[in-house]
């Protein structure tokens, strides 16, 4: 028979009940319970295995729990597929040894959640459009019926480096825009060349709302861009808890 590890999914600030979210689903649709020792919790679910794909729907069953668990407590998210041996490992070489590494991570992110920002052009051709316009080099090449092989490359480059500076005056008035009520922010690589920004921004949680109106400000102003405002997360973007066990 296999033995049964444990995946981790978040540290919990506090302790909480062992059954507390008996309720939840787990990897492989397994129930979630919880381990405690000193001041933390972890969630967990029983496992017979020693590392996981990236599935779809292994990433759903890691961040399924820890969604849910935010919701009522401060917690910490464990990178995708750390699993430990045994209950005791738990409780020993991370939740006791790893105590004070805890308390801080808890003291700097404490009371604080992760919402994520995407913003697009719908309408490259306008974009394009406008560009053009605005480049005296690109207008005079229009000019000319007949452009050789390396006029055409050179215009080719041309519209994708203003492009890129479009791209980044654009992202930049974005996030001057979160200034005041976002802590801290990472950006993510861009996908596709309509994509302008792609970024998690860490706010506090009584700083939700005010955020979300001023995304929506930003939507009223910015009516040719297309924003996906997502959230709240846990801090995946801002904590990545890894194991390291023997």
């Amino acid at each position: 028979m296999p033995e049964i590890k444990k995946y981790l999914h978040c540290v919990i600030n506090g302790k909480v009940s062992k059954d507390r979210f008996n309720n939840l689903k787990g990897m492989e649709e397994k129930a979630v319970h919880v381990i405690c020792q000193g001041n933390f919790s972890c969630l967990v679910s029983d496992t017979a295995c020693d590392h996981y794909p990236l599935w779809r729907e292994h990433i759903v069953g890691h961040q399924g729990p820890i969604e849910e668990a935010m919701k009522c407590y401060d917690v910490l998210p464990f990178s995708f597929s750390n699993i430990a041996n045994t209950e005791e490992q738990v409780k020993e070489k991370i939740l006791k040894e790893r105590s004070s590494e805890f308390e801080r991570l808890f003291q700097e992110f404490g009371g604080k959640t992760e919402v994520g920002l995407k913003a697009l052009w719908p309408d490259m051709k306008s974009v394009f459009q406008k560009i053009s316009e605005k480049s005296p080099e690109i207008q005079h090449l229009k000019k000319n019926p007949r452009l050789t092989y390396q006029q055409k490359i050179f215009a080719g480059e041309l519209i994708e480096k203003l492009l890129k500076k479009k791209k980044e005056e654009e992202a930049r008035i974005m996030l001057e825009a979160a200034e005041g009520l976002s802590e801290d922010f990472k950006e993510s690589q861009l996908i596709g060349e309509n994509m302008i920004l792609n970024a998690a921004f860490l706010i506090k949680k009584d700083q939700k709302k005010p955020f979300d109106q001023r995304i929506g400000k930003l939507e009223k102003k910015h009516k040719d861009i297309k924003f996906r405002y997502s959230g709240p997360f846990p801090l995946y973007n801002f904590v990545n808890l890894e194991i390291h066990l023997v």
